[in-house]
């Protein structure tokens, strides 16, 4: 929606929703005041009917396929025809060279189309259409076939008369006695005549469209077009010349487009196999009150069936308001749709028996339209500057999209008694928001009545003609007053609400009381002003308003007039708007504060993920990861036990069995277990007695039982079970309070002994002349640990260099 505030008299307005006419009778204001009796609203718009006659070429120069296209082309004008209550008739023509010969032969009388039995006889009596036989009359008589056609259009009542010529030959009349008693003193005469026919038909204000196909010339046909299309942008009638028959049915779409507004949408094409179907598709805009949906099948026997967009079942069941089909037993049969559900529709072709080459489908389509047209301000002063505004409805709701309006021309002319002539004023929507506006400036010696005459035509809508009345005030304004809005675009749905404001000057010299009326509603649009009365002071003023959207508003397009009248005397009228929007649905809580609540989720999310990894930072750190607890018997290391890098707790027994002491896992309810954890930065012991002490990485820890030790090794995140200890075996071990390796002692169950170890002792680790030295002598790999060698520098490994193995 577009809200675009304005200066008083300099600034074009924009509009919110589209309106009626200065002129219509006021309807009552909506909010505190109560309503007032609201004028009807003007009959739907429909489309204008039409008086169409086709003429079509029967001479022996055709061919069969010839005249086969012709019917086709002929079909496709009745059944591109979508005004109700239009009249079309086809009429055959030849020549008539002797008795019992005619020049003309009326294949389809003129009929009104008012059923959907009128376009179905149409279909099949276009098949009476032939090639004539020489004892037939088969030269061509050009101006037989037009007076037949002029007839019609005298007796016609439509105001929008046009005329088609199929013919692949000039005229030709040499044979036929009645044209003069020569060939050539006969094709004079045809001529002349028909000229005259031509000139006659221009001045009922018929649209002639010669179409050629073959070997036609060009000069021939060139002077037969006459009249003018139904929208500058199409071009006027001129003579279309195909190089065969089999491009006649495009060639007269284009010509019928043009001569009518009608738009065709571009063909799907397609093939029926034998006992088999094909889809195609056509797309019927949202725009479009009247469609055809015309399929080209070549067989009659091949079948059809239409389905709207999303729905299952075929039309007529679902798809549209009213639905007429025709021609289902020729080779092109059509479904006229009225108030047809926009979007792609689907076409499904299935044949039992025969196959069908190239067949194709094409929407043509057309609005009905109304145009609204304002002036502002309604009154005007001479010297004045006035905005003319004009919007174009279709289907009860202004046409906003910028797509369907790109083809559409709108005109403004104003005239009036104290102008010197009638003057143009260019519309344009340079806003793209479907309201045309131009501006005008009136002469300063202006008086008397003005008209403003304001037209839309275009391919795809009917056209109309608007024509507002009004008068020159003759001594100045007084009071004059814009109605504007504070937002671009403003979000309108049930319950919301848009600011704007009321900018005026008053030079009457005193207060002013205005109302604002909310005039003419569309049909579930719910508004009001607040406040409905404002006062205006003399001089130059602004005062806030807010429009109001009621809860009874329904989703969709929506419209209404602001007009600001006096309110002692509604009549007066002193500025008035256009309004039109697409109301949408009440948004939810969600949709209201959904960046909100993302933001919010998205900020939970972190904070989560954040606390999540200092979660498992720290539980990370209670890992017993590089953890590996070391038992040194009498003071030499006998075994090791690496802790699990994912558990938290360490826990251990020591057994003895024929090879001596050894570390085991034990488990958690396990009697007379010893337990290693991390608390904080440092290690805690744990001993059968349950309690617990701190215990310092690589220092020794006296067990209960007087010759086991143990030394805890962190090695930390990297897996490193930190530096190894010194020699296993120590010849001196109360020599000193700590470990071969220099490792301090840690004592608590039982002291150490101080008595001189035996090297030799069974049991010793170290025994330079054992042939093994057992399970003790094993690390976790299998090999015995690294020892100091002989020399006393470096360590070397039992299996690969000892000398003594």
């Amino acid at each position: 929606m577009d809200v675009t505030p304005m200066p008083t008299t300099a600034r074009r307005r924009r509009s919110l929703l589209p309106a009626f006419l200065v002129l219509v009778a006021l309807s009552g204001p909506l909010g505190l005041a109560g309503p007032e009796p609201a004028r009807a609203r003007e009959d739907d718009p429909v489309l204008p009917s039409m008086q169409v006659v086709v003429l079509v070429d029967e001479s022996g120069s055709l061919s069969d396929a010839d005249v086969a296209r012709e019917r086709e082309a002929a079909r496709t004008i009745a059944f591109s025809v979508l005004a109700p209550d239009s009249e079309l008739s086809v009429v055959g023509f030849g020549s008539s060279n002797g008795p019992g010969q005619t020049a003309v032969d009326v294949v389809c009388k003129p009929t009104v189309l008012t059923a959907e039995q009128d376009r179905d006889a149409l279909a099949n009596c276009i098949s009476g259409l032939k090639r004539r036989a020489p004892g037939e009359g088969a030269d061509t008589d050009h101006a037989s076939a037009l007076q037949q056609a002029l007839s019609y259009v005298r007796a016609g009542k439509s105001e929008h008369k046009v005329v088609f010529l199929l013919t692949d030959g000039k005229l030709d009349v040499a044979n036929s006695p009645a044209w003069g008693d020569t060939g050539a003193r006969r094709n004079g005469a045809a001529q002349a005549d028909a000229n005259r026919t031509l000139d006659d038909l221009a001045a009922a204000k018929a649209q002639v469209w010669p179409l050629g196909f073959g070997a036609v010339d060009p000069d021939a046909l060139s002077g037969f077009a006459r009249g003018q299309s139904c929208t500058p942008a199409a071009g006027d009638p001129r003579e279309r010349i195909v190089s065969d028959s089999s491009k006649l049915t495009a060639a007269v779409a284009e010509a019928f487009s043009s001569a009518s507004c009608v738009k065709y949408q571009t063909p799907d094409v397609g093939a029926v196999p034998r006992g088999g179907d094909t889809k195609l598709h056509g797309d019927i805009p949202a725009i479009a009150s009247e469609a055809s949906i015309l399929v080209y099948k070549r067989d009659k026997r091949v079948q059809v069936e239409y389905l709207a967009p999303g729905e299952s079942k075929p039309a007529p069941d679902a798809g549209g308001s009213h639905f007429e089909f025709a021609g289902q037993s020729t080779e092109l049969e059509t479904i006229k749709i009225s108030d047809p559900k926009p979007g792609r529709w689907t076409i499904r072709l299935s044949s039992a028996d025969v196959a069908a080459e190239d067949v194709s489908a094409t929407v043509v389509y057309q609005a009905a339209v109304r145009t609204y047209l304002t002036v502002n301000p309604p009154q005007p002063a001479p010297g004045q500057s006035v905005d003319i505004e004009m919007q174009v409805w279709a289907r009860n709701r202004a046409i906003t999209d910028a797509a369907a309006l790109s083809g559409l021309n709108f005109t403004a002319t104003m005239n009036g008694a104290g102008l010197a002539a009638a003057e143009k004023i260019p519309l344009s929507d340079a806003d793209r928001d479907g309201t045309f506006a131009g501006k005008v400036r009136l002469p300063d010696a202006a008086t008397g009545n003005l008209t403003f005459t304001g037209q839309v035509t275009g391919l795809g809508i009917g056209g109309d003609t608007r024509v507002l009345n009004t008068r020159i005030q003759p001594d100045g304004l007084d009071l004059t007053a814009s109605i504007l809005f504070d937002v671009n675009r403003a979000e309108a749905y049930p319950g919301s609400e848009i600011s704007g404001r009321i900018t005026a000057r008053n030079d009457s010299g005193r207060a002013a009381r205005l109302r604002i009326v909310v005039a003419d509603p569309s049909a579930g649009t719910d508004l009001a002003a607040d406040p409905p009365v404002i006062d205006v002071a003399p001089g130059a003023s602004t005062v806030p308003y807010t429009l109001r959207i009621g809860e009874a508003t329904t989703e969709g397009p929506g419209s209404a007039t602001l007009r600001l009248v006096d309110d002692a005397d509604p009549s007066v009228v002193v500025s008035e708007r256009l309004f039109a929007t697409q109301f949408t649905h009440k948004p939810t809580v969600w949709e209201r504060y959904r960046w909100l609540l993302l933001g919010l989720a998205v900020l939970i999310a972190v904070v989560a993920g954040l606390l999540f990894l200092r979660w498992r930072a720290r539980d990370d750190e209670k890992k017993l990861r590089g953890i590996t607890v070391q038992l040194f018997v009498s003071g030499a290391r006998s075994d090791e036990l690496p802790g699990d890098p994912n558990s938290k707790v360490l826990r251990f027994t020591v057994v003895r069995d024929f090879s001596g002491p050894h570390l085991q896992p034990a488990g958690a309810r396990e009697p007379g277990a010893y337990t290693i954890r991390r608390s904080g930065t440092g290690l805690v012991y744990i001993g059968p007695d349950k309690q617990s002490t701190p215990l310092a990485a690589g220092t020794r820890r006296q067990l209960s039982e007087p010759d086991l030790s143990i030394v805890v090794m962190d090695g930390g995140d990297d897996g490193e079970t930190g530096p190894d200890t010194m020699p296993d075996f120590n010849p001196f071990p109360g020599a000193a309070p700590t470990t071969a390796g220099g490792i301090p002692e840690q004592r608590a169950e039982a002291p150490t002994s101080t008595a001189p170890q035996d090297p030799f002792a069974a049991g010793d680790p170290f025994d330079p002349f054992a042939q093994d030295a057992g399970p003790a002598r094993e690390s976790r790999n299998g090999h015995a640990p690294p020892t100091a060698s002989p020399a006393g520098g470096g360590t070397f490994d039992d299996d690969l260099n000892n000398p003594f193995r």
